[in-house]
């Protein structure tokens, strides 16, 4: 395809003429629910101002965690324009954990990932503090987080200090898995990677152990690329062994879907909780 059509195909906002109204409901609804809802705000979990987290604990003690990473391009946005996930979590009784990181190109994405998983280190490590039930640990991400999810899954965690099932489940909505185009299209640079480093923070490359089951979704209104690597991560998880639950909610466009994964009445949402063990 030519650049024009590439830039379409991979930028969210030329494929959503109406992608700030989404966005502005987005920081709206996640400004409502944290005045609702009482959780620990911007909890550092590095020495850098984006390596913080925001925690929601659940009602009870020794609770499930979802632990949520947020989107943007990698270069925008943060967690609390993504607040509004929470509530679908608390009422069917887990806590809630939104992890933060450095913005793109501030740092590069090679340290954007390895931000997050020390940020899921330390909600491991802190889980008798936040009344999380260690073994009851799962993540999810939506676009640049469905990535970021997505190698998060792939992690060894051992090298983290934790079990290496330490992730029980992982998420994935909207994501990107092979960033090679992303080489091509305006903004793409400031992820500072190269042809020769592309495939290191690739999750095509890096596919999550078989024993992690896997919920993997896109909205059957995104664009045709992002729908084709959607469908070629599921298939190439399921090759490598995984259970994947594959979901595209036919309405949805890139932004919307945000709401339908908060929703425990849709498909996608009921999906992530029967993947936690809980219900409604």
């Amino acid at each position: 395809m030519d650049l024009d059509e590439l830039i379409r195909q991979y930028n969210p906002r030329e494929a959503v003429p109406d992608h700030e109204v989404w966005k502005a409901h987005w920081t709206l609804d996640s400004e409502r629910v944290r005045a609702t809802l009482k959780g620990q705000l911007r909890i550092p979990y590095g020495d850098t101002p984006g390596q913080c987290m925001d925690v929601f604990p659940a009602a009870q003690p020794n609770a499930p965690v979802q632990v949520f990473v947020h989107g943007g391009f990698w270069r925008f946005l943060d967690s609390f324009d993504h607040t509004l996930i929470v509530p679908m979590f608390h009422e069917a009784g887990a806590t809630t954990v939104l992890l933060n990181y450095d913005l793109c190109p501030t740092v590069p994405l090679t340290e954007v990932i390895r931000q997050v998983r020390a940020g899921l280190a330390a909600v491991w490590n802190r889980a008798e503090e936040f009344g999380i039930d260690r073994e009851r640990m799962y993540i999810s991400g939506h676009s640049a987080g469905g990535h970021l999810c997505a190698m998060l899954a792939a992690t060894d965690c051992e090298s983290l200090g934790l079990p290496a099932d330490a992730i029980k489940g992982a998420t994935m909505v909207s994501g990107l898995y092979d960033l090679t185009p992303m080489l091509s299209i305006p903004g793409g640079e400031e992820l500072l990677m190269t042809p020769e480093t592309v495939a290191d923070v690739s999750p095509m490359w890096h596919l999550p152990p078989p024993r992690m089951p896997l919920v993997v979704a896109v909205g059957g209104h995104e664009t045709r690329e992002w729908i084709r690597q959607t469908d070629d991560f599921a298939a190439a998880c399921r090759a490598n062994g995984s259970e994947v639950t594959a979901i595209q909610p036919d309405y949805d466009n890139h932004y919307s879907i945000l709401y339908t994964v908060a929703n425990p009445m849709t498909e996608l949402g009921a999906a992530v909780l029967r993947q936690m063990g809980l219900t409604a």
